[in-house]
């Protein structure tokens, strides 16, 4: 996975007084779902996917005959049929446009519903789900995570979310974006907290609007 050149130190916030004894960060950093999730649907998308690598050669072989026969030189064509062939290929044309796009949107990128970091188990658990698919359970051990970098992207640097890149099957880098929203002070509490169980592994708040 290529990364990217690391952007600006964001500010921390104030430090607390020193006559004010530091809060200690509990073992478990657990975050529940941000959203609510949709009921299973991925009997629906199978579905239709089935039908869309059905029907998709016939599109495409109407799309081709369509315009093999507007391209036969001296075949006797009205305006009005000529008229009503160009919005079937635009139809047709539109149709796979389309199923692209949902192609495109079922096979995005996965997002975090919930996770667990615990520290007695060395273990952080993500709660994952792609769309139009059930969410599933994914452990990662601490020794398999590569790096965790907490980003700041809002305006007036308020909040920002954490990227966890760990080593995922067959070797394959795989990077998750959790605790979205997080305030820049929360952000900088929990960093603390990973930096003394994973070490440098951990980075600083990088601010990437800078």
């Amino acid at each position: 996975m290529p990364r990217q050149s690391p952007p600006h130190r964001a500010a921390a916030p104030l430090a607390a007084s020193s006559t004010d004894s530091p809060v200690a960060h509990p073992p478990i950093w657990h975050r529940g779902p941000d959203q609510l999730t949709v009921g299973s649907t991925g009997a629906a998308v199978l579905g239709f996917s089935f039908v869309v690598l059905w029907l998709l050669p016939g599109l495409v072989l109407t799309i081709l005959l369509l315009l093999g026969f507007e391209a036969i030189p001296g075949e006797p064509s009205s305006d009005g049929s000529s008229l009503t062939t160009s919005s079937l290929i635009q139809f047709l044309c539109g149709s796979v446009v389309l199923i692209g796009l949902v192609f495109a949107w079922i096979s995005s990128a996965a997002r975090v519903l919930a996770f667990t970091f615990d520290e007695n188990q060395q273990l952080l658990t993500l709660t994952v789900t792609r769309r139009g698919r059930k969410p599933t359970e994914v452990q990662v051990p601490f020794s398999d995570i590569i790096c965790i970098s907490p980003y700041v992207l809002a305006s007036y640097d308020r909040h920002g979310y954490f990227s966890v890149v760990c080593q995922g099957p067959r070797g394959k880098e795989v990077e998750y974006r959790l605790a979205e929203g997080t305030s820049l002070e929360d952000m900088e509490f929990h960093a603390a907290w990973l930096r003394e169980i994973i070490g440098l592994r951990m980075h600083h708040v990088l601010n990437l609007d800078k």
